[in-house]
């Protein structure tokens, strides 16, 4: 299936005092990896806003967690949609530590396409289908 790919570090704000991960630090992975995934695909947050009026609220969060990360770890997070509805999108989300893939969290995040002045669902538009279609295994 293929799947986005990005790196990324355990920041000293991610960490409790300890130098372990918290766990609020993954929604920032998984953000990071959503919005360069969307990049990826030739749509930008700014684009799908802006241009062509995609809001995408979050509606639905799963975490679970493998093992703990550690302050400077190097982290590989793989991403893909793993259904797109008609509505809404759901992206999968897994963390490795870079070096020997140690699973360090799972986690799934679901957004809504809504309209922005009514905050009405609506529906998820044919060419951002198409365009994300690149990492659904599909």
């Amino acid at each position: 299936m293929p799947r986005f790919a990005i790196q990324d570090r355990v920041r000293w704000s991610d960490c409790d005092p300890l130098g372990i991960i918290h766990y609020s630090a993954y929604l920032r992975l998984f953000e990071v990896a959503e919005h360069e995934m969307f990049r990826a695909c030739g749509l930008p947050y700014e684009v799908l806003r802006r241009a062509g009026g995609v809001w995408l609220p979050r509606k639905a969060l799963q975490l679970e967690f493998h093992s703990p990360a550690a302050m400077d770890e190097l982290v590989l997070i793989e991403a893909w949609f793993a259904r797109i509805g008609d509505t809404s999108l759901t992206m999968q989300f897994e963390v490795y530590r870079e070096s020997d893939r140690a699973h360090r969290a799972s986690g799934t995040l679901t957004v809504v396409c809504v309209q922005k002045d009514t905050m009405g669902k609506y529906p998820v538009p044919a060419d951002v289908k198409e365009k994300i279609g690149q990492f659904t295994g599909a």
